[in-house]
């Protein structure tokens, strides 16, 4: 039962008796208290509770505020609640007694899972970025930055074997809670005490020895198809059917057959793109920064205020998406906070006609570099050479060449132009228009060709310059939460876990900055004060 909690009468253990002269006036944690403490309140998590019935629970507000202390520390649950009994700047940063034990560390992750089932995982950052809008430190139409940064997740990567083994175990243990007769008849076909904890994850002795690991994958995968055929009957179990779906997919995307029908893993090749990593992490995924860079696990993404330097937006993604798939949706949910960024620089990620035209739409210009173009077309006329007339729908090659449309791809919302040999023949300029083997010019035109073309001739601005010049100030922000808070590698498993961690990290950053603002009584200036 959630119920307001009640004053107590003041002693010698209260923080204000003792902390007062020992805690500096510009400290964080007294700065904490006086701006976090009233800002966050119980009535924020009620619907977590039920209103009426059962046992008080601790306050919400009070574990919100530790969890962001946890995340500002980067501790552990058990690190946090030790330092909320024994550390006297976390004891007056929460309003904590000096003889006090507020919570057990199992009560920080029994919130978060509370913040999870409720979707209220970003009730506090909304709050915050609120109230900052409200004490105008954030312009309505500020400029903004974005880009993203890959964070590892808590995994260790499996062999073919161990994976296979963790998928046969994942459908094992729902089996023995509440299928026990199915899970014994198992036990005759099968070798349970492989799938037992101790062994999952062992493989075979000797790591070089390949011939008995494919004599080993060969076996579990026999396992896996036994299990998976005795457990096709049974339904009304959701977590049973979750992991067995699990099981389908490792075997679906990993194992094919040699020539004698025996299961081998497949080639990197043969495996498709959005590749289960780990079943022990079934969101996390194999992404790439670089033609170097690799790593498995998310993407975060965020968007910062150019002038006062606020993490406005944050959006967790699997390894493998794009950096630029969530470039719309990062401004257009800072429209319930009543922001508007007039301009969103990014780098050559952002850059995609699609997402130039819909932040446009939603009154955002979008700033960054054009795609350098590939080997194929390196070396013909670029398409801003080209004339397109949409009323007409006709394009005019630089020779001076109309043509009409030639065919319209209905699958990519392409108009596609074909130049014909008898204009493109003869011409003079063929060598530097194309390099195609059919010796003549294909053009094609998307939605978005009249903003990438107001983009091209942007880039060309001194403006642009300028422009570009405030985005690399976005690094050291990714930088500041990875090496301080954390974000170098995810807590949790699973894609909205790390969305919570992603949302305390951006929290405990913005609160630093808050503070430091305040400190150094900084003002916003004219150009990004809201509207």
């Amino acid at each position: 039962m959630l119920e307001p909690s009640s004053p107590q009468q003041g002693s010698f253990f209260d923080p204000e008796y003792v902390c007062e002269q020992l805690i500096p006036e510009d400290s964080f944690y007294r700065k904490f208290r006086e701006k976090i403490r009233p800002l966050i309140r119980d009535d924020m998590f009620e619907s977590m509770y039920c209103l009426d019935n059962g046992r008080p629970p601790i306050s919400p507000a009070l574990l919100a505020m530790a969890t962001i202390l946890q995340f500002h520390r980067n501790l552990s649950d058990r690190e946090m609640e030790r330092a909320c009994m024994f550390d006297i700047e976390v004891k007056y940063a929460l309003g904590l007694r000096l003889d006090e034990r507020p919570f057990d560390h199992s009560s920080l992750g029994d919130f978060r899972l509370r913040l999870l089932q409720n979707d209220k995982e970003k009730a506090v950052f909304d709050c915050l970025i609120e109230t900052l809008v409200e004490q105008k430190l954030i312009g309505k139409t500020e400029m903004q930055r974005i880009d993203a940064t890959h964070v590892l997740a808590d995994i260790a990567l499996p062999t073919m074997v161990v994976m296979v083994k963790k998928g046969v175990r994942g459908v094992l243990i729902p089996l023995l809670k509440r299928h026990s007769k199915t899970y014994k008849s198992l036990g005759k076909k099968i070798s349970l005490l492989e799938y037992d904890h101790r062994r999952v994850d062992h493989e075979v002795d000797g790591r070089l020895d390949m011939e008995a690991k494919q004599k080993k994958l060969v076996e579990v995968v026999s396992d896996a198809r036994i299990v998976l055929r005795k457990t096709e009957t049974i339904q009304n179990d959701d977590e049973l059917s979750h992991q067995v779906e699990l099981l389908k997919r490792i075997l679906r995307e990993h194992i094919t057959e040699d020539g004698d029908g025996n299961p081998k893993e497949k080639t990197r090749k043969e495996k498709p793109s959005d590749l289960l990593v780990s079943p022990v992490d079934p969101d996390g995924r194999f992404g790439a920064k670089s033609k170097t860079k690799k790593f498995h696990g998310y993407k975060a993404n965020i968007t910062e205020t150019v002038s006062s330097r606020f993490i406005t937006s944050i959006q967790a993604m699997p390894g493998n998406r794009r950096d630029g798939a969530v470039t719309v949706e990062s401004v257009v949910e800072q429209k319930a906070h009543g922001l508007k960024p007039e301009k969103l620089i990014g780098d050559t990620a952002y850059s995609d006609g699609a997402y130039r035209k819909e932040l446009k739409e939603h009154g955002t210009e979008l700033v960054a570099p054009m795609r350098t173009r590939n080997n194929i077309t390196r070396a013909v006329f670029p398409k801003r050479m080209f004339d397109y007339d949409a009323k007409k729908n006709t394009l005019t090659c630089p020779a001076g060449v109309t043509i009409p449309q030639s065919f319209y791809d209905r699958a990519k919302d392409i108009r596609i132009f074909h130049y014909p040999l008898t204009s493109c023949g003869p011409c003079e300029h063929l060598n530097q228009c194309t390099n195609a083997k059919e010796k003549r010019r294909v053009v094609g035109i998307g939605p978005a060709h009249a903003e990438l073309m107001e983009a091209e001739r942007y880039n060309r601005t001194d403006q642009f310059k300028e422009d570009m010049k405030l985005r690399p100030a976005i690094e050291g922000k990714l930088s500041e939460m990875k090496r301080y808070h954390g974000l170098r590698r995810a807590r949790f498993r699973g894609l909205k876990k790390f969305s919570l961690q992603c949302y305390f990290t951006a929290v405990a950053v913005n609160i630093k900055r808050w503070i430091k603002l305040e400190s150094m009584k900084w003002k916003p200036p004219p150009h990004s004060a809201p509207t």
